[in-house]
């Protein structure tokens, strides 16, 4: 009996934070606002609700994280690359000037600061005002 009741527990927990798929209603405003100016031409693909976050995919190919207030987290553009629109200036100067032929193939907000990574392999961290705390090959 007691096992029968771990394994229920078990199993109902799973689906309790399994991801689910939602129809692209569900999403905050500002994400799907934020979406049609990045990606004007794309349509949404599939959005999935992850505990605090949707996970979107989008129809050029690309994939954007947005936490349930509509702020995103983290774009992965694919093929298409990462406007530097989503970037402060201070951050997008800051790639344009260290890496001018390269295109941004993801970006990541952490604690305010900015992973991007770019076509040429490089990561980058950059803070919010623009200021480069590192680099390195991201092989």
């Amino acid at each position: 009996m007691l096992s029968s009741l771990i394994v229920l527990t078990i199993f109902s927990t799973s689906i309790l934070f399994a991801d689910m798929i939602v129809p692209a209603s569900a999403l905050p405003n500002q994400a799907v606002t934020f979406i049609k100016k990045i990606y004007p031409n794309a349509q949404i693909w599939k959005v999935e609700r992850d505990g605090a976050k949707f996970d979107v995919e989008l129809s050029n190919g690309a994939s954007i994280d947005f936490l349930t207030n509509g702020d995103w987290i983290n774009i992965d553009g694919e093929y298409n690359g990462v406007p530097f629109s989503v970037l402060p200036q201070a951050v997008a100067n800051t790639v344009k000037k260290t890496y001018p032929q390269a295109m941004m193939v993801s970006v990541e907000k952490e604690w305010g600061n900015y992973k991007i990574k770019l076509n040429n392999m490089m990561e980058m961290f950059i803070s919010s005002n623009g200021q480069l705390m590192g680099q390195q090959f991201d092989d």
